[in-house]
């Protein structure tokens, strides 16, 4: 019996070892949370207990490598698409010198320790700094789940781990008796370098506009994003460069494509955090066989001088940068956290060398004893940071605005409608609330019929992003007081509603619709046309006619403007007097997703300029007003007529800021008719 018992182990079955793998990343991050441990270094340990160093339970297999070197692709692909382009652009400078710090200081000190200290040769010495001088993002998934992927000290310390990686391959490339020591070797691998970098950052923006204007199937650009990662990961490799620099690069490329809140970020972000990236995690550490790396004093001897200089040596780093930006402890947590692991990579140059014979079988296993402790010292210090820096700025978020109530008319506006209500949405929002109302008459049935269909699909979009979602398939006598109920009854913070394409409208349309729902309704109201898919928009133009007072509600509607700014992440350009402008700057809120320019004109004609320089993949949002006798209210009136002549082809959105409560019989009567339909439910 114990003989058979023992044959069970390591596990053969494929669905066997699937179902071990998925119980692991299911159970192991509940019993971290209630244990307090980070989840990402349990999974580490859960690997190496589970793995052949010593349970064996667990073997590797070349499906478990396949899954754990996609997960790898991803952790890096998710970096470059929650990075900031322009905080990356204006950080660039301090990105390429933290690079160059964190490999050369590590590299130097490794060195020196393995010759001067251990007394062992200098090839050795180099692929050791090597190793000690790149760094893998195994710790990014905490920054993700705290939301600060667009932190300054995160874009440096993320610009910062390409360099390292790149420095760390071409001096490897360099030592590296199998190819490449000579100067033309590595002066091809630098051309061909840039040659795949300059057309990765040519083509794929072009290649991406031309498929999501052309294709609207939300489930095809999932696997149009996936061909682009595995497109660029190949022509890295093909090239000699790691595959992980071709899924970095592609996620910053098509970073401005995915936004955050979309249906597929939300697939992408699925597939990778909930099984690929555990499974590298957990493939990390069954690569680590404890016992063995233990068996030789050398081991010992290695492992701690190469942990202790190469470790102080990031952290000096980080302290470099920490000073020299004005951060304070908690980004210096995250710059320190981010770039001290070694992962995959460093096995891969460690098991190249000792193939080679560069290195020795202790080193290997100094190595494999540097993944496992670097890996938990990076997930501990980031997760530290990472959550102190979300406490404290939690209170600098836009607040939750309730609920959202879009309203929903033509298929064929249906799923831009979807796409601004999710990205305007708060992550601590109530429910979405779908509206669709049919007025009553002889096609009434079948009005309403096209209208559940229209919401149901709705609700799939919803259900993709993981957003809770409730519909709503109304029967009225009117439109306007349809409308005005359900946001009253839903007390919805935000009504989100289509403008009719220009071809079908008439300037009566605002005092027949808009002028009623903005007198009446208190909450934000949002119309918009969109030409073409949000995340396509090249340039939007903000346009505030009139003066403004800087209260709440314009606040509202500028942190409208910034959840779009940093959805679309294109240039943003705001117009307006210089009150306007003022009030615009005094919210404090950083449009950092895109450049952003303030233009103070003067007259409504300077914004009418304005308009006429606007094309097809440009968008207009003009902040309205709802005094209809003031100035502002007349300037409006103007850009409302200009917006609609025949050649106007460019998307546009009005957002008209929430109105104080004001005391009126039609609101009193609604609000009194919803509380005895209350009334008669009870």
């Amino acid at each position: 019996m114990t003989q058979n018992f023992s044959t069970m182990f390591p596990i053969q079955d494929s669905i066997s070892i699937c179902l071990v793998v998925l119980v692991l990343v299911l159970f192991v991050p509940v019993l971290c949370k209630r244990i307090r441990f980070p989840q990402i270094a349990g999974l580490i340990v859960a690997g190496l207990i589970a793995g052949p160093g010593l349970c064996g339970i667990l073997q590797q297999t070349d499906v478990l490598d396949f899954f754990s070197h996609i997960g790898l692709l991803f952790i890096m692909f998710f970096a470059g698409l929650e990075i900031d382009l322009e905080e990356m652009k204006r950080n660039r400078v301090w990105g390429a010198v933290f690079g160059i710090l964190t490999f050369a200081l590590p590299w130097t000190l490794c060195y020196l320790a393995c010759t001067m200290i251990l007394g062992l040769p200098h090839p050795f010495a180099s692929v050791m700094g090597c190793i000690m001088g790149s760094h893998t993002l195994v710790s990014y998934p905490v920054i993700s789940r705290y939301g600060l992927g667009r932190r300054q000290s995160v874009t440096i310390s993320v610009s910062g781990a390409l360099v390292a990686i790149l420095l760390a391959l071409i001096i490897y490339a360099v030592g590296n008796p199998a190819g490449g020591s000579e100067g033309h070797g590595l002066i091809l691998l630098l051309i061909e370098t840039a040659l795949y970098i300059a057309a990765v950052i040519f083509f794929y923006p072009r290649i991406a506009l031309l498929y999501f204007h052309s294709v609207t199937n939300s489930f095809s650009h999932f696997l149009f994003i996936m061909i682009m990662l595995a497109l660029s990961c190949t022509a890295a490799s093909m090239i000699g460069l790691d595959a992980i620099i071709g899924a970095f690069l592609a996620g910053i490329v098509l970073n401005r494509y995915i936004p955050k809140s979309s249906p597929l970020m939300n697939r992408l972000d699925f597939v990778g955090n909930t099984l690929f990236v555990p499974v590298f995690l957990l493939n990390t550490g069954m690569m680590i066989n404890l016992p063995a790396a233990l068996q030789s004093w050398d081991v010992i001897y290695i492992f701690l001088a190469l942990f202790l200089t190469g470790t102080a040596a990031k952290w000096l780093a980080a302290l470099v940068v920490q000073k020299a930006n004005g951060f304070g402890r908690d980004d210096r947590l995250l710059v320190f956290g981010l770039s001290s692991s070694h992962a995959a990579g460093a096995l891969a140059i460690a098991m190249g060398a000792f193939s080679y014979g560069t290195i020795s079988d202790n080193a290997l296993s100094a190595t494999v004893l540097i993944v496992l402790f670097t890996c938990i010292l990076s997930n501990v210090i980031t997760e530290k940071g990472a959550q102190d820096l979300h406490q404290n700025t939690q209170s600098d978020e836009p607040a939750a605005t309730g609920r959202q109530l879009v309203m929903l008319t033509g298929s064929n506006t249906l799923q831009a409608l979807m796409d601004t209500t999710l990205t305007l949405r708060h992550r601590d929002d109530a429910q979405t609330v779908g509206l669709y109302v049919t007025i009553s008459g002889e096609h009434a049935p079948k009005y309403m019929q096209d209208g559940r269909g229209r919401l149901e699909e709705a609700a799939r979009i919803a259900a993709s992003a993981d957003i809770p979602f409730t519909t709503q398939n109304r029967l009225g006598n009117n439109i306007i007081d349809s409308i005005v109920h359900a946001v009253n009854e839903f007390e919805a913070g935000t009504l989100v509603m289509g403008l009719p394409l220009r071809h079908s409208i008439d300037l009566p349309y605002f005092e027949s619709l808009i002028h009623p729902l903005t007198d009446r309704i208190h909450s934000q109201i949002i119309l918009q046309r969109m030409a073409i898919p949000m995340n396509t928009i090249r340039r939007t133009a903000v346009l505030v006619p009139g003066p403004v007072i800087q209260d709440d509600a314009f606040e509202k509607s500028m942190e409208s403007v910034f959840s779009i700014s940093m959805a679309i992440g294109c240039a943003f350009e705001f117009y307006g007097k210089e009150q306007a402008i003022a009030a615009v700057r005094g919210t404090g809120l950083n449009f950092s997703s895109g450049r952003v320019t303030y233009n103070e004109v003067s007259e409504t004609a300077d914004m009418h300029w304005v308009i006429s320089g606007l094309h097809s993949d440009h968008l207009l949002i003009i902040i309205g007003t709802r005094e209809s006798e003031s100035h502002a209210s007349r300037a409006f009136l103007h850009l409302y007529e200009r917006i609609h002549m025949p050649e106007t082809e460019f998307s546009t959105m009005l957002i008209f800021p929430p109105a104080h409560t004001l005391k009126g019989s039609t609101d009193q009567s609604v609000r009194t008719e919803r509380d005895f339909l209350k009334m008669l439910r009870m």
